[in-house]
């Protein structure tokens, strides 16, 4: 398992809050299926590499007292061999119940050792539990703190354990970590934004659906389909499920790999003071099961290690890893929360909650056990990207907010630019011409002394220092010892730039001679392409003998209905904007009609102005909207490694006299600079003269960089020919003014 970009870009953040002479608390929230313990993993092993004096001992504790603790033991063991260092040990420490155990002879022992990762479950500092009860883990955590172990601490599910477990032992447990550990990494739902002193690292779901951010992986299905309807029985919700659960794995089998697809019933502990209640649970469970049956539909139920049955032969006699498998046979598992957290299925495409037996809230805890991406190299697909929720319990949306978007009917046919690149299959095929080899040689040539100086800086004694982080133009290195991880990372590196490297490889090789007696050709290619990549892949595209060509297509809005979902607490309230009375392009039904939400900050800046304009100029805006990032409205481009990629305009304006103007919107802390490199020459090569056809409509594509004092600073794209003056010397509001007065 390799990290993605952006899961690199938020373990890098983790680090670099990490400060050896102060305590430090962290709250990391990331969606459910992000690849949380991953990105714990990776923190764990870069920090042991990056602080190589210090001697750490790191803490991980889990909320459940069922098998998350095993599971997070056996990931991280999985994890260790793909890390930047992976010389530490894991262990899972359970702790025997105090009452079974001769408390006179019965001796338990935590040593500290360096750099091993301890797993607790809850029932480790549980009431009537040896480690509890006999101070075994505060013993041992004073006396690693006293013989000089930083002590790193890891809460995983914070916000579970928070809420549900106010003993007396587990508060003395938090205690005891919270005064001793020098660096606490809560991974939470629910970040604390009251307490300035707690540092914050968050992962947005909307940034797992980047192209650029993710290596063109899509971690999370990005398409929910829901029916919640409290007025409806269970029957009524389960038949409905399982129609269309029949119809979904028709369209599974059309697939070109064999993915079994599967709906997950949830299941709440029934009664236990109430014998009336309890039969009325079990007697809903049993009918849930016998439905399934009748409708030739294969379940498991797992409600603990201890509680497991089936309708197949084996019964009880299977494992929740058993039935993640993608081939797996079993269509519906039922299961209970606490029991199976931690655990992951991502073949799982529907989750289905019943009144009579389910009476907890709905929440993106729960919806993320069916939102991981199943197929193959995490490839997005039509079919796998689908996600559906089945619930009839009351109050079903108390800790998500649902935003349902169809386009107005009056706009239902008002065409809208979408930038098409028209010579895709040519592209795909580019040869150079024969001057690349000279302007090849000619770059390295005229940078050989600048090779050697970086190579001293870049290999150490010929350790590999990789550049973790920039902070203000200063590199941050973490150096790879390991010749096995070094060639991971070189191998990872090519395999990103192959597109490139294969056009000069040969060129590379015969040059490369010269430095043969100095450094490995490995180094070589690394530090090319770690310094000097930009340049690289502009020479090459210089040399290709096609160039991408562009034409804009006048298409409406797909008419589909959107979707959008998101996850609310107190502290973390959604910007949401009225539309009511605006020229907007789409109907959002959530709660009353008419709010459109909003992302960050600098859309929410963006959003009042264009609205403040729409307001006081009546009629100059025929249609505009914040776009979707998954619409049929967008702009191709081709990456510095010829792969297609597509801009996905934050906002999209069509003014009555037929120009448009799109926008895309950036905070002045731009979460990933090389993208927006890309997208300024993307933007600019569909404004050079030899596009001539592209401009029979009118565009303007504006960047806005919003600074902290809320102001955006506007770099416009567009053709000259068309509009004589600088666009840029404008403010936003007198740029709009200006291409709505346009006469085109």
């Amino acid at each position: 398992m390799e990290l993605t970009t952006l899961q690199q870009l938020k373990v890098n953040e983790l680090l670099a809050l990490y400060n050896p002479t102060q305590r430090v608390k962290v709250d990391f929230k990331a969606p459910t299926g992000s690849g949380k313990t991953l990105m714990a993993s990776c923190f764990i092993s870069s920090l042991i590499e990056k602080e190589r004096d210090e001697k750490f001992l790191f803490v991980i504790a889990t909320p459940s007292s069922s098998s998350l603790p095993e599971f997070f033991e056996k990931k991280i063991n999985i994890y260790k061999k793909d890390l930047p260092y992976s010389k530490f040990d894991v262990e899972y420490i359970p702790s025997p119940s105090s009452a079974k155990s001769d408390k006179t002879e019965y001796t338990v022992k935590i040593l500290p050792q360096r750099n091993k990762v301890y797993i607790f479950g809850k029932s480790s500092f549980g009431k009537g539990r040896i480690l509890s009860e006999r101070n075994i883990i505060k013993d041992f955590v004073v006396n690693a703190v006293d013989i000089g172990y930083s002590l790193v601490y890891i809460r995983d599910e914070a916000h579970i354990g928070d809420k549900q477990d106010n003993s007396e032992e587990s508060k003395q447990f938090e205690a005891i970590m919270q005064s001793n550990a020098k660096f606490i990494l809560k991974m939470t739902a629910t970040p604390n934004y009251a307490d300035p002193a707690i540092k914050r690292v968050i992962l947005k779901e909307k940034d797992l659906n980047s192209e650029l951010l993710n290596d063109n992986k899509f971690l999370l299905k990005t398409s929910p389909q829901m029916l919640l309807k409290s007025d409806m029985t269970d029957t009524e919700i389960l038949n409905d499920a399982i129609t269309n659960f029949k119809l979904i794995k028709g369209e599974y089998k059309t697939l070109s790999i064999q993915i079994r697809p599967c709906m997950l019933i949830q299941i709440d502990n029934s009664s236990t003071t109430n014998n009336e209640k309890q039969l009325e649970f079990e007697s809903a469970l049993q009918n849930i099961k016998t439905t399934l049956t009748k409708n030739a539909l294969s379940w498991v139920h797992y409600f603990g290690n201890n509680d497991k049955d089936s309708d197949r032969v084996y019964k009880g006699k299977f494992t929740l890893d058993d039935i993640t498998q993608n081939d797996n046979e079993i269509d519906c598992v039922l299961f209970k929360i606490g029991p199976s957290t931690g655990w992951d299925i991502p073949r799982a495409c529907m989750l289905v909650r019943l009144r009579n037996v389910c009476s907890a809230s709905l929440n993106t805890q729960t919806i993320g056990r069916i939102k991981r991406n199943p197929y193959p190299n995490l490839v997005r697909n039509e079919i796998t990207d689908k996600y559906y929720i089945y619930s009839n319990t009351e109050h079903a949306d108390n800790d998500f907010k649902v935003f349902k978007y169809s386009v107005k009917p009056v706009f239902t046919g008002e065409c809208l630019a979408t930038i098409k690149i028209t010579n895709k299959v040519e592209m795909s095929k580019a040869i150079v011409t024969a001057r690349l080899k000279d302007d090849m040689l000619q770059f390295l040539e005229r940078n050989r002394n600048v090779f050697s100086q970086e190579y001293a800086s870049l290999f150490e004694n010929g350790v590999y220092k990789k550049i973790r982080e920039t902070i203000n133009g200063n590199n941050i290195y973490s150096p790879i010892t390991n010749p096995f991880i070094f060639l991971k990372e070189y191998k990872r590196m090519l395999n990103a730039n192959m597109l490139v490297y294969k056009n000069i490889e040969t060129y590379l090789k015969s040059y490369y001679t010269s430095f043969k007696d100095k450094f490995l050709y490995e180094f070589f290619i690394t530090l090319l392409f770690e310094k000097h990549k930009r340049e690289i892949a502009d020479i090459v595209n210089k040399n290709r003998t096609h160039k991408p060509q562009y034409r804009i297509e006048c298409l409406p809005y797909d008419s589909s209905n959107y979707i959008q979902m998101y996850d609310i607490n107190r502290e973390n309230k959604l910007i949401m904007r009225d539309t009511r009375g605006q020229p907007y392009l789409f109907d959002i039904i959530y709660d009353r009609n008419d709010l459109q939400p909003l992302d960050s900050m600098p859309e929410d800046i963006i959003f009042e102005k264009i609205s403040n304009y729409a307001d006081d100029n009546l009629g100059m805006i025929k249609v505009w909207a914040k776009n979707l990032s998954n619409s049929n409205i967008n702009g191709e481009y081709i990456d510095e490694n010829n792969n297609t990629r597509h801009s996905y305009f934050d906002y999209i304006i069509k003014f009555s006299n037929g120009l448009y103007l799109y926008i895309e919107v950036k905070s002045i802390r731009d979460i990933d600079v090389n993208k927006t490199i890309l997208l300024k020459k993307a933007y600019a090569d569909y404004f050079k003269n030899e596009q001539k056809t592209l401009f029979d409509t009118s565009l303007v594509i504006c960047i806005c960089k919003v600074d902290d004092s809320g102001t955006p600073n506007i770099e416009c794209f567009y053709d000259e020919n068309m509009i004589r003056e600088n666009l840029n010397e404008l403010n936003l509001r007198q740029l709009l003014s200006k291409l709505a007065n346009l006469k085109i």
